[in-house]
């Protein structure tokens, strides 16, 4: 094994519904853990993924053509700057495979989303982590402040995983704008449709000339996560080296037709998926508020709520899975005494209120 793999922890994935019902012997479970989008597949996809079953004894279209025309006509994007990958999660792994060299650093913030960290131990290279603003946003001005003549990737996740927050669009710009050349700066946007009106727009931002990766996911508001479909948008000659190290069919033909479906039924029906999710999260936060555990303020489509201590997270987590309910540890993501709680249907969101008075009570 190489040296760096013996410094990189594996990711730990939120639990299974049915892992949970057989250990704990419970008939009804509610996931609230990974950040799914609560509701299905748009009914075209699931339409378009039936039409394409029949064809799978062929590969898939390797370069994604007809998802990246599309994505290319609702971004601005030219499509030899976009690459479409198996999940941002698979994009990340692939830019730090391209970009990084045993030595190198990435820069990002921490708490954050944890595949970045992996990515870059993978390689060997370095990470530099910078604390987060008090609402739990990526502080611009202290990531900045990590960046040395090592740094080849820093990395803004906005809205940041596993806390919610997003940065300040303008604050964003005045950011990329004046870090060195030498580094590539990546926006990992992959909780952009929950975004409020006003918030950054990488698309925009690499519209109006700048240097810059940007990565989006259909799993999250589209509903595919099982699928695994995200797409980056950044410099062509990027794209081109990208390619030499990523698998040629990584991304199966269902997720491909699912995705260019998706893309064309969200115009009508993806507004009020999220309007609905931005009314719960609102009601959630309010009733978390109520039982004495205050989130952070999110623009995604979860919540993080801190306790008092690591001991005291972990017990609430396992006093609501002995309830039905999966929230998520944030220890992997550098918060141990946090739970990320996703919103989901009211129904679901009300047994997580159930559940949490129940405990809170026990």
């Amino acid at each position: 094994m190489r040296p760096a793999l013996a410094h990189v922890a594996p990711y730990q994935p939120g639990r299974p519904i049915d892992d949970v019902r057989r250990e704990l012997g419970l008939d009804h479970v509610v996931k609230l853990a990974s950040n799914e989008g609560p509701y299905p597949p748009f009914p075209a996809a699931l339409e378009a993924v039936a039409r394409a079953a029949a064809d799978q004894r062929l590969y898939p279209d390797p370069g994604a053509w007809a998802l990246r025309d599309a994505l290319s006509a609702r971004t601005g994007i030219p499509v030899d700057a976009i690459l479409v990958g198996n999940g941002v999660d698979s994009l990340i792994k692939l830019l730090c495979l391209a970009l990084l060299d045993p030595g190198d650093g990435l820069a990002m913030g921490w708490p954050s989303f944890i595949s970045w960290r992996q990515g870059a131990g993978v390689q060997g290279a370095t990470v530099a982590a910078a604390p987060l603003t008090a609402d739990g946003a990526y502080d611009l001005d202290a990531l900045a402040a990590v960046v040395t003549p090592a740094t080849k990737i820093v990395t803004v996740v906005s809205p940041n995983n596993p806390t919610g927050s997003a940065v300040d669009p303008r604050a964003l710009v005045r950011f990329l704008d004046a870090l060195p050349p030498h580094v590539l700066p990546v926006l990992d946007e992959a909780y952009f449709e929950y975004l409020p009106p006003g918030g950054h727009d990488g698309a925009a931002l690499l519209r109006d000339g700048r240097r810059l990766v940007v990565l989006r996911t259909f799993s999250k508001a589209y509903g595919l996560a099982g699928l695994r479909v995200g797409y980056l948008m950044g410099p062509p000659e990027l794209v081109v080296a990208l390619g030499r190290v990523r698998n040629a069919f990584d991304v199966n033909g269902l997720a491909q037709a699912a995705a260019l479906a998706s893309l064309e039924a969200g115009d009508a029906l993806l507004p009020e998926r999220l309007a609905e999710i931005r009314a719960e999260r609102a009601r959630v936060a309010a009733a978390l508020h109520e039982l004495g555990l205050p989130p952070l303020p999110s623009t995604a489509n979860f919540l993080l709520v801190r306790l008092p201590s690591a001991t005291e997270a972990t017990g609430l987590a396992d006093a609501l899975l002995r309830r039905g309910v999966i929230v998520r540890p944030t220890a992997p993501f550098g918060a141990p005494d946090a739970l990320r709680i996703t919103i989901g249907l009211p129904e679901e969101n009300d047994a997580l209120l159930a559940a949490l008075a129940g405990a809170r009570a026990a």
